[in-house]
């Protein structure tokens, strides 16, 4: 698991230094209302213009260098790689490039808004590029994996340049807790700088088939799980 990494260091060579603020607040409320009321929000254009320029930037670089593994389901003695099931491509972030710092900076400011807002406890943050080449997909699914209480709200950023319907890859949104009959509640296209929030443990979600390489980065916040025998990494 990637621990969550922090920046600002004064002096740092960094052209990212200076913070990137969210949106103004009345988006930040906008999200924790939309999260209360139905477990998920979509914010078009949410990420700032030159952030997704160097994310989409680095993801374009390693997708050209093959750096991206075969993402798998499931986790631990449970991991398994089926096809059937999804089939995209992942590179983990770590923090060591002047763009994923940045982006790590402007996703803080969202933690402390939202536990303040929705008092959700939310503590450390993992997130890597997530790309689908053609014919690509993933099946209705939740982020949270079975067993112990870890990732508790799902955050995904779009970074192609544009989308239309016919390139396919939307992602299908259903319900909170919604059975396999339900109609889904939202259909959302991969546009650029878009964000979507959701909660990890109860809304299902899938990804439809994509007719064109779809570029995006998936993020995951979990709770602080210290008790007798574990001790989470002070943030």
């Amino acid at each position: 698991m990637t621990p969550p990494v922090r920046t600002g260091l004064p002096g740092a060579p960094d052209p990212f230094y200076t913070p990137i603020p969210v949106p103004e607040d009345n988006r930040l409320g906008t999200i924790a209302g939309d999260i209360a009321a139905q477990g998920w929000s979509w914010q078009p254009g949410f990420l700032p213009d030159d952030l997704t320029a160097a994310l989409r930037a680095e993801i374009f670089a390693r997708d050209a260098e093959q750096d991206l593994a075969m993402a798998g389901i499931g986790r631990e003695d449970a991991f398994q790689l089926d096809r059937s099931v999804r089939l995209t491509r992942i590179s983990w972030m770590d923090g060591s490039s002047p763009a994923q710092r940045a982006f790590f900076d402007w996703a803080e400011p969202l933690r402390k808004s939202l536990n303040r807002a929705l008092m959700i406890g939310l503590f450390d943050f993992e997130s890597c590029y997530a790309v689908y080449p053609e014919g690509g997909f993933y099946d209705r699914h939740l982020d949270s994996f079975e067993g112990a209480r870890n990732r508790v709200l799902s955050l995904v950023v779009y970074l192609n340049d544009d989308w239309t319907d016919d390139k396919g890859g939307a992602l299908v949104i259903w319900p909170e807790r919604a059975s396999e009959t339900d109609a889904p509640s939202a259909r959302l296209l991969p546009h650029g700088a878009g964000v979507a929030f959701m909660l990890s443990e109860t809304v299902p979600h899938a990804v439809e088939v994509t007719h064109a390489r779809r570029y995006a980065i998936a993020g995951w916040w979990r709770v602080n799980q210290s008790g007798d025998t574990r001790v989470d990494p002070i943030s």
